[in-house]
């Protein structure tokens, strides 16, 4: 097997696993025999890293299971006061990096520092004390107040959808799932130096059709559908992603291969392959009349699936929270006493009191909303 990039032999020490969506939004899709080593990792760098970083604030929202790593926090700012924050998997949001103001006080400077972890604390108190050699770092370090805000205000955050590199590694999804199924390297060989950068082409746009399929509140898809018609020359590939970002990709338009129909939709919320029923099978004028008069306003479409991911993004994140708070009560209660021994009342009250103390705060903040 040769790597259709490169056409350079795949063997034991150059094959890797190209996973044909990304692993960066959960792709679980994946072949050893598509890519070399060197090859993957060339696109990791580019191409790939542009759509991850623009899909990774859906990553997060709708906490997806990955094969390895974690999605990155979404960087969101308070209209109000302007302090950016992160936002973590699961919606815990932290300040975005920690902060130190002085203040003279007579012949006095006093610091005020607010900082995220214990760890954090006594770094920036430990490089105080080094140009302070009165500053007492551990009498510091018992006097500091941890405490937990809410913010009053949602974060702001920008999503953005499309632009070359994203649209090129779109087509790179829909040539590895071609090669994938069997493809024949000569009929996309052209596409190579466009996804590696060295040429343009016109062959991804945005596709935002009445709906495809039935799309319950509680789902979220990674869709490709491929179709090869010879009669009408044409190969192209429909990619959807989370099913908010969704692009039609013109593979060939002089295509003379097989007939070819294939169909993978993955559902990100069970972590699982799905049957769906789309059909897509344009001709050829259809097919390119979409790359010729592009529809260009497509906001409401795009606001539309946004909101619908979101929407199932924060249901999730709540649900998780809820899961979070059970856990932590039961281990701060029942937790401290020996496995395996029976429970007692006592026991039980401690568990329920636990859970009362933590679960408050979390019904105010839901009703307050």
């Amino acid at each position: 097997m040769k790597c259709y990039i490169c056409t350079n032999e795949i063997n034991d020490k150059n094959e890797t696993d190209e996973h044909i969506i990304i692993n960066a939004i959960g792709g679980r899709l994946k072949s050893k025999k598509l890519l070399c080593s060197e090859c993957n990792s060339d696109f990791g760098e580019n191409a790939d890293s542009a759509l991850a970083k623009q899909l990774n604030s859906l990553s997060n929202m709708l906490m997806v299971s990955r094969h390895r790593g974690a999605a990155q926090p979404i960087i969101g700012d308070d209209p109000k006061t302007g302090k950016k924050y992160y936002l973590e998997v699961g919606g815990e949001p932290k300040l975005f990096k920690p902060e130190i103001t002085k203040k003279k006080n007579g012949d006095n400077e006093e610091i005020s520092v607010t900082a995220r972890t214990e760890k954090e604390l006594r770094q920036i108190l430990s490089g105080l004390a080094k140009k302070q050699p009165k500053f007492d770092l551990d009498e510091a370090m018992k006097s500091a107040e941890w405490q937990n805000k809410k913010l009053t205000e949602p974060l702001h955050f920008q999503n953005t959808i499309g632009g070359k590199d994203v649209f090129r590694a779109v087509t790179k999804t829909a040539m590895n799932y071609y090669m994938y199924c069997g493809g024949n390297r000569s009929q996309i060989e052209y596409l190579i130096s466009y996804i590696k950068g060295e040429t343009e082409q016109d062959i991804v746009w945005m596709h935002y059709v009445d709906s495809l399929y039935p799309l319950a509140e509680d789902k979220c898809y990674h869709i490709l559908y491929l179709i090869g018609n010879p009669k009408e020359r044409i190969l192209y590939c429909y990619v959807e992603f989370f099913s908010t970002h969704k692009y039609l990709v013109l593979l060939n338009k002089e295509y003379d291969g097989r007939d070819l129909k294939q169909e993978y939709y993955f559902d990100i919320t069970d972590v699982k392959e799905e049957s769906l029923k789309i059909e897509m099978n344009y001709d050829r004028k259809t097919l390119l009349g979409f790359f010729k008069d592009k529809d260009d306003k497509l906001f409401s479409r795009v606001k539309e699936a946004f909101d619908h991911s979101i929407q199932l993004g924060l249901k999730r994140q709540d649900d998780n929270r809820r899961g979070n708070i059970l856990e932590r009560a039961i281990q701060n209660s029942l937790g401290k006493y020996p496995e395996g021994i029976p429970i007692t009342e006592k026991m039980r009250k401690e568990c329920v009191d636990e859970i009362v103390k933590d679960i408050l705060p979390y019904l105010i903040d839901r009703m307050e909303k």
